[in-house]
């Protein structure tokens, strides 16, 4: 018997191989012209046309010395390492290596040194360069065919909380729920799940602070010479429930729906609908519950008047029953300003309720497919330009879908976009001048993958 011996003895029969197992293969150093994301030919073009190198530069995203690299050189690393499926700044390893960095052509590839220094010594002005950054390339984006087709374009706003882990991430408090991290706000598109904006906040942020200020950044993502295309639509979550969010909305003629927080006022209205005989109740829709709508005056010192709109739902065995209940029904309510003669009160309300699909679904991926999962520096500002890095990422990773791959693939999770896609191996080699990625034969998706090159070839280049 050689090897490992027993720690202890089980009284099993051990023997010296298991029978049928793998092969035993040895290991040992092979080509360098392998790399292992392949995907880099397809997001590395579209960021090209996009140009988001000379977007941050033009910016002053970060400045610079003799032979330093730039800050758009620095924005472009980080974004591409979180695409390549990167959590931390030494995820860059992910983009080294001779293969990958001839498909990377021109860019250069900053250390993990010089990345932490670009996040770590990150300001407030920093950060604001690299949402305008955001903002330009949403808008060339959309510009390419991306974007929600005309008419209502919703706007998504939300907090969000990560967990931090140690003492010494700036701004990191418990949060209500008894944990230790940061609360973002994110806000995104409702119709094509782009991130509009992200603004990072402490832990102990309540979840409605600031978010009347963050409508604005929202709305100043939305591409200026195509905003004739669409009407505005604000909806949140209970958190928006203030006058300074409704006030913030009008100003944008935007229209809204806020989930009601049922308050001694909002419950006297739900109750005297739900105990009137008189109450019309229409049905839900895609729905068994129903809904009916009235109009009431919010505020104190100014009142506004505005549409609440109540729909019931019948409890059902094993439902964890409230106070609130009343003869087996359930009631929520949405206030809004949209009148009764643009918008059916189920219309409205249906509308409202499609903000757990697409906008969940964006913050989802950002938390477990890109950075917005943890916080990698010191630096409060930092952390937040890793997460405008992460948004630009997770938008990119949108783009490719959209504007290149098959429709199958338009809402797929970004881990499958990069078993499929990205995260693919693949050899690098140099024939008659030509640089050439060669996929294995066995690879599923050789097609898909090389029509998705030739679409991003065809797209315009910004300059």
């Amino acid at each position: 018997m050689t090897g490992t011996a027993l720690v202890f003895d089980l009284g099993d029969v051990v023997l010296e191989r298991p029978r049928g197992g793998v092969p035993n293969v040895g290991v040992e150093a092979g080509e360098d012209s392998v790399t292992g994301v392949a995907g880099v030919v397809l997001w590395g073009p579209l960021l090209d046309r996009l140009n988001v190198v000379a977007v941050a530069d033009e910016r002053g995203l970060r400045p610079i010395g003799p032979g330093g690299y730039t800050g758009g050189e620095c924005y472009r690393a980080v974004v591409e390492l979180q695409l390549a499926g990167g959590d931390f700044v030494s995820d860059r390893s992910l983009l080294a290596g001779e293969a990958t960095t001839r498909l990377r052509g021109p860019h250069r590839l900053p250390s993990v040194s010089t990345l932490c220094r670009f996040l770590g010594g990150a300001d407030l002005g920093r950060v604001a360069k690299a949402a305008a950054t955001n903002r330009t390339m949403l808008a060339r984006a959309w510009a390419l065919g991306a974007g929600p087709a005309p008419g209502l374009l919703t706007i998504d706003v939300d907090a969000t909380f990560m967990h931090t882990y140690g003492p010494t991430k700036e701004g990191s408090a418990f949060h209500y729920s008894h944990e230790i991290g940061l609360s973002p706000l994110v806000g995104v598109c409702g119709e094509t799940g782009d991130v509009l904006a992200v603004r990072a906040r402490g832990g102990a942020a309540n979840p409605g602070k600031a978010l009347a200020s963050f409508i604005d950044d929202c709305v100043a993502a939305i591409p200026g010479s195509a905003r004739e295309r669409w009407q505005l639509w604000v909806r949140s979550d209970s958190a928006g429930f203030s006058q300074a969010v409704m006030d913030t909305a009008e100003r944008h003629n935007a229209l809204f729906t806020i989930t009601a927080r049922q308050n001694t006022a909002i419950r006297a209205h739900i109750e005297a609908l739900a105990t009137d005989p008189d109450t019309v109740w229409h049905p839900a829709v895609d729905s068994d519950d129903h809904v009916t709508d009235t109009v009431i005056a919010l505020g104190r010192e100014r009142q506004r008047p505005v549409r609440l709109i109540v729909r019931r739902q019948r409890t059902r065995p094993g439902d964890q029953l409230s106070f609130d209940d009343l003869d087996g029904w359930r009631f929520q309510a949405v206030v809004t300003n949209i009148p009764a003669w643009l918008a059916t009160t189920a219309d409205v309300e249906h509308h409202h309720r499609l903000r757990g699909g697409a906008p969940e679904e964006a913050i989802r991926q950002l938390k477990h497919d890109f950075g917005l999962n943890h916080a990698p520096v010191t630096n409060f500002f930092g952390n937040w330009l890793w997460w405008h890095a992460a948004a630009l990422a997770y938008n990119t990773a949108r783009w490719l879908r959209v504007l290149a791959l098959p429709n199958t693939f338009r809402t797929c999770r970004g881990k499958r976009l990069r078993l499929t896609f990205l995260n693919v191996a693949a050899r690098v080699v140099t024939t008659g001048r030509r640089l050439l990625l060669r996929l294995p034969r066995a690879y599923a998706h050789l097609h898909a993958f090389a029509e998705a090159l030739a679409r991003i070839r065809t797209l315009p280049a910004f300059a």
